[in-house]
Parts: C-alpha cells; sequence; structure tokens
C-alpha cells in the first residue's frame, strides 16, 4: 500500500506539515501550571493557531505567554492598543521580551505575516477576518517556523479554542475595599476550568476543588466583622435588597 495518499492528507491537516511531524513532536511552549490543563499537550501548541475568546481574554492570553518570556522567548503584541505595562508586568511576562506594536487594525495581517519569521509567539486582536486564501498562507508560515500565534477572536483553522465563559471579581466588600482577585470560568477541548486571573499578586492561582467563590471574597468576608449598628441600619437591609434583586436579573 503507497504512503503517498496517507502523506498527502496529512499534509492538509492543521499543525502537521509532513508525515514526519507526528513524530517530531516539538514540545509545545511552556506556560503557568495553573494554566497547563487548558492545553491537550499541556502548552502552547507551536506551528498552530490557538483562540481566547471572551471578557479577560487579553489577560488570559497575556498569562499564557508569560512563561515564554521568561524563558527569553520573543513575543509581540498586535492590536491590543495601549494595555498598562505593569499590570502586563503583574501577569508574569518579562517586558524585555514583550513588544506590543500599535498597528492599525486593518494592517493586522500584513504586520503579522512579518513578524512570524522572527517572534516566538504573536498575540493578535484581529482588525477583520482573513479570505480563505489568506488565513492558508498565514497558517503555512506559522507550521513553517514553529513559531505559536494567539488569535483573541474565533478564526478558522485554530487547533485549540480556549473561551473564558464566567468572570467574578473579589475584593470590595459592601461598598468599599478594592479588587484583588477574579474567578475565571474557561473551557477548551480538554474540559472546564476555573482559576484566579489574576490572583491576589498578579499571576495565576489554582482554585481549591470544591470551591464556589473567589477565595479571596470568602477570606475577607470570614474575617470582616459586622456590625450591631450597620446590621440594624434600614439603608443596609435596602442596599441587600438591591443585590438580591441584580444577582437574580443578571
Amino acid at each position: 500500500m503507497s504512503a503517498t495518499p496517507v502523506v498527502e492528507q496529512l499534509s492538509r491537516e492543521t499543525g502537521i506539515s509532513t508525515a514526519t511531524a507526528l513524530f517530531d513532536r516539538t514540545p509545545p511552549h511552556p506556560v503557568d501550571p495553573v494554566l497547563s490543563p487548558l492545553f491537550r499537550r499541556g502548552g502552547l501548541p507551536r506551528g498552530e493557531l490557538v483562540t481566547v475568546t471572551g471578557e479577560l481574554s487579553v489577560s488570559c492570553a497575556l498569562a499564557t505567554l508569560a512563561a515564554a518570556t521568561r524563558e527569553q522567548k520573543w513575543c509581540a503584541g498586535i492590536g491590543l492598543g495601549e494595555p498598562a505595562v505593569s499590570s502586563i508586568a503583574d501577569l508574569g511576562v518579562d517586558l524585555d521580551h514583550f513588544v506590543n506594536l500599535a498597528t492599525p487594525r486593518e494592517d493586522w495581517l500584513r504586520v503579522a505575516s512579518i513578524l512570524i519569521e522572527s517572534f516566538d509567539i504573536i498575540l493578535v486582536d484581529p482588525g477583520f477576518s482573513p479570505s480563505a486564501s489568506e488565513r492558508a498562507r498565514l497558517l503555512a508560515k506559522v507550521r513553517e517556523r514553529r513559531m505559536s500565534v494567539i488569535g483573541l477572536r474565533p478564526m478558522p483553522g485554530s487547533t485549540e479554542q480556549i473561551e473564558i465563559t464566567d468572570t467574578r471579581w473579589s475584593g470590595t466588600e459592601r461598598g468599599r475595599g478594592r479588587l484583588q482577585s477574579c474567578l475565571v470560568r474557561a473551557r477548551s477541548q480538554t474540559g472546564i476550568h476555573r482559576f484566579l486571573l489574576p490572583g491576589p499578586t498578579g499571576t495565576p492561582v489554582a482554585v481549591p476543588a470544591g470551591t464556589s467563590e473567589a477565595p479571596a471574597a470568602v477570606s475577607e468576608a470570614a474575617s470582616e466583622p459586622t456590625s450591631a449598628a450597620g446590621s440594624e441600619d434600614p439603608r443596609w437591609t435596602t442596599i441587600t435588597h438591591l443585590r438580591q434583586v441584580i444577582d437574580h436579573v443578571g
């Protein structure tokens, strides 16, 4: 039996340029251990397009590439606007190996095609959906260079899709305090996952099994004393009722 038809079929599959690529098994880019379960091979696959969508997708994507920057891999952002540099650093990104380009939305594909030649990971918020032929050329270059592209919008040809389906911030209780962390619920090919992003220190934090809300919110609420005057204040009763109504409507 000739192997030619099999090789031709494999060459058309996303992420497999030749049959030998099945055995080459280039290891994926490392990611934070908390985010590792989101990926089928435990890391950001090389030579492929991955999409991260939903609320906080930019933070999740930056946290995903953070470990690679700390291993001196070069990463670039396209179409991200002007994100806060301090926030990027808090997520664990080594700023010495991350470049953010102020690129017009209509030029993202041209710029990405150029950066593929020299960067290990590109994070892009596409300004438009490329045509089938444009997408095929882009993915071919990605496979050839064995680099990774993270897209912040759904795109055909992506081999792994991470969708953030729910977020819940904690830290502000009874109208005071400050945001400390966010409980994230995400869905990928490997299942449903929950983690804190940012955690109390900025980087991702695992959520213990059985936890229904962010630990920061639980600990803060448990440690905060309730004054007798506050509990008897009719205004507080009204506020509590309004919060219940809002939660029900939401």
